[in-house]
């Protein structure tokens, strides 16, 4: 899927030039972590938060990038992925605690934390 990426912030320069790539994020709804926010993380640095099932597009240049999101002290695993120019990848983001897994929340939160969360790119 591509569509023109457009940059929110309406700044001008050599990075704001229209030259943008677009990320999708989806957050899928569940018991666990229903009131709180996962943070969005891209290369190291928080771009923002998605809440219980949003859906939350961010624009981004384009390049090799790395995507995680994290909640507390826990987190997903990370993503390197590259986008070329007005190019879209969608993400989706989820709680491992799903099921009988919520008996397991100390186990993720404590030993397995960049399990807590489970972050894939969807195709």
């Amino acid at each position: 899927m591509r569509r023109s990426a457009q940059c929110p912030c309406g700044r001008s320069g050599a990075y704001h030039n229209g030259i943008m790539a677009t990320i999708q994020l989806v957050r899928d709804s569940g018991y666990a972590d229903r009131l709180r926010a996962y943070k969005v993380v891209l290369d190291e640095k928080e771009i923002g938060e998605i809440r219980d099932g949003e859906n939350k597009t961010f624009s981004i240049a384009p390049g090799q990038h790395e995507l995680r999101c994290t909640i507390d002290w826990a987190g997903s695993n990370t993503i390197r992925f590259a986008l070329a120019e007005n190019e879209v990848a969608v993400f989706s983001v989820t709680s491992s605690l799903r099921g009988l897994r919520i008996f397991l929340s100390l186990w993720y939160a404590l030993i397995a934390r960049n399990s807590y969360l489970c972050l894939k790119e969807e195709s």
